[in-house]
């Protein structure tokens, strides 16, 4: 079984999560919107060993703090969509422009795409490629938990006005999530967790197209 920490104070709230194996101690972190203390200073207690460091949209929030995980986990692969890998160096499309900064990130060691599997210990992590919000986006399964990025929020869903989002697209990508079990927790690139039972019948999307 898999078991998860969030850390919660990313730039512009945006969340990270550290998925770990209890038994292997391999690790995996999600999104680096945050500086790295955090998830170094709770890999350490635990003794884990961070294999990955994924990243669901290529987006400024999500991407900012790369090069100090890299360096904090430094036997981690970085690992992203093929599409999404391509705007990293892009400051339009990594929306980096947005805040006035105008930052070229490094390209993936780790292309992900739909059906991938991540290996910790003994536990998978699959790959759904969801896009939508950006056209690379992804989101993880493991078990029943979801870890949507920035696709699919609590009552809430990812923007698509920041440069290759379609929101056809992105309604698409929801409804294939929406076929996963009712119980399945989903725990968002922003904001709080939620399931997709709940979202199935509260979700804005649903009105939307």
């Amino acid at each position: 079984m898999i078991n998860f920490k969030r850390f919660t104070d990313g730039l512009l709230g945006s969340n990270t999560y550290l998925l770990y194996d209890d038994v292997s101690k391999e690790a995996c972190v999600i999104d680096v919107g945050r500086p790295p203390d955090g998830p170094l200073a709770f890999s350490n207690d635990r003794g884990l060993r961070v294999k990955y460091i994924v990243l669901t949209p290529a987006h400024y929030d999500h991407v900012l703090y790369i090069d100090e995980h890299a360096e904090a986990f430094p036997e981690a692969l970085t690992a992203i969509h093929p599409l999404d890998d391509a705007i990293m160096e892009d400051p339009r499309l990594n929306c980096s422009l947005l805040f006035g900064s105008e930052c070229r990130f490094p390209r993936a060691e780790l292309m992900l795409s739909e059906g991938d599997t991540l290996r910790l210990g003994g536990e998978e992590v699959k790959v759904l490629h969801t896009p939508g919000h950006t056209e690379g986006g992804i989101c993880l399964l493991t078990g029943d938990h979801l870890f949507s990025g920035d696709t699919l929020f609590y009552d809430s869903f990812g923007r698509t006005d920041l440069g290759r989002g379609d929101m056809l697209t992105l309604k698409r990508s929801i409804d294939r999530l929406f076929e996963l079990p009712d119980e399945t927790r989903v725990h968002p690139g922003h904001g709080t967790a939620t399931t997709i039972g709940r979202e199935k019948l509260e979700n804005p999307i649903l009105y939307m197209i």
